[in-house]
């Protein structure tokens, strides 16, 4: 059953209209009279938590919601994780508290705009090779592009590896082989290849800071991808930021994500473990790690995010909202593969058919004037 909320007031001091947040500011903005409030920015340092306190704890609070707008006064559903998006009738900005146990302790604002947002989109698109001729026309980054809070956990985690392994060092050998050139034996000596392997072990240590999860289910595949953040301008936790903006709780509980994020740094591990075997070649044969010091935060980022149709398939496209960087889904244009290997065919075949009918290594001055029965005395 879902409960009543009330919006947070984001209310000008100027006129009483409805302040958002306006994008690479930390101000809020009414959209009546312009007028600007700060936003207060609290920048008390906070501590992760404590991951063995609540790896085991169902954080979530499944909660649909019905909040009554500022604007229009209409009741207004979320969903369970949603805590802010605009008034469908009115497109007054709504804002709720987020309600899981763990709070979002930190944001990134939005430094991207519309129009900067626009300009990356339309490069990236016309970057795209074999792109469908017709893409451009139903694509228009306003109406599909949707500025969004994304949940992420944070983990951090201090790791020591015991290791077994082989170390492969190349060294050459001086061989004498028999072969054939030209129908006659010969003998010639080559210097031939070979592996040393020597067995090694050792303990390696490594510490993770900021393993960035995204922590909302239902969000493109390609936005695992989006998690390159500055986060150096990460700022304590308002929800002024939100007023504007569609937002999300986490809705993936904490020890799934730090699954993942386990999997991400045992992949890093493994690759330091290859470093310090060195040598020419490396053989893993074992190896335990122990991860300790290990804590988590949740940080809200943002992103662009656009879903479309091409000929009845979705494909999606995401601008990171503080870098700019843009990844994406993208319809390929057969016709124009086919074409271009078409054209490739085409030159091989002309190459092909000029070596097997054009001697180069005569006279090519005679043979052009032959093929073409050109008199000699006529130069070019």
């Amino acid at each position: 059953m879902s409960k009543f909320f009330k919006a947070l007031p984001f209310k000008c001091p100027s006129c009483g209209s409805i302040m958002i947040h306006k994008i690479g500011t930390y101000h809020l903005e009414c959209q009546n009279c312009k007028s600007t409030k700060a936003i207060d920015l609290d920048n008390t340092p906070k501590s992760k938590y404590p991951l063995n306190r609540y790896i085991n704890q169902n954080l979530i609070v499944p909660t649909p919601k019905v909040v009554d707008c500022l604007g229009c006064g209409a009741d207004i559903e979320f969903s369970e994780d949603e805590i802010s998006k605009n008034c469908p009738y009115c497109n007054t900005p709504l804002v709720v508290k987020a309600l899981n146990l763990i709070k979002p302790s930190k944001i990134i604002p939005f430094y991207i705009d519309s129009k900067e947002g626009r300009n990356i989109f339309k490069k990236w698109l016309g970057s795209l090779w074999f792109a469908p001729s017709d893409l451009k026309n139903l694509l228009h980054y306003e109406n599909r592009f949707k500025p969004t809070y994304v949940p992420f956990f944070s983990f951090d985690s201090s790791t020591s590896t015991y290791y077994t392994g082989q170390r492969g060092d190349i060294y050459y050998v001086q061989v004498t082989k028999r072969v054939y050139i030209d129908g006659k034996e010969q003998y010639i000596t080559e210097m031939e290849p070979r592996i040393k392997w020597s067995y090694v072990s050792n303990t390696i240590y490594r510490d993770f800071k900021d393993i960035l999860i995204d922590a909302k289910s239902n969000l493109p595949d390609i936005a695992k991808n989006m998690n390159r953040y500055d986060l150096n301008t990460l700022v304590n936790y308002n929800p002024s930021f939100l007023s504007g903006y569609t937002s999300f709780e986490y809705n993936i509980e904490l020890k799934e994500c730090y699954e993942v994020a386990k999997s991400y740094m045992d992949s890093i591990i493994y690759k330091d473990i290859l470093w310090d075997i060195g040598g020419d070649e490396q053989r893993v044969e074992s190896y335990q790690s122990n991860f300790s010091n290990e804590a988590f935060d949740v940080y809200m980022l943002p992103m662009w995010i656009s879903h479309f149709k091409y000929k009845n398939k979705e494909y999606a496209i995401i601008v990171n909202g503080a870098t700019g960087e843009i990844i994406g889904d993208r319809p390929y244009s057969y016709f124009k593969i086919f074409a271009l290997i078409f054209v490739i065919l085409l030159i091989a075949g002309a190459f092909f058919y000029v070596s097997q009918n054009y001697d180069f290594g005569g006279d090519f001055e005679t043979n052009f004037h032959q093929e073409f029965n050109i008199p000699k005395s006529q130069n070019f």
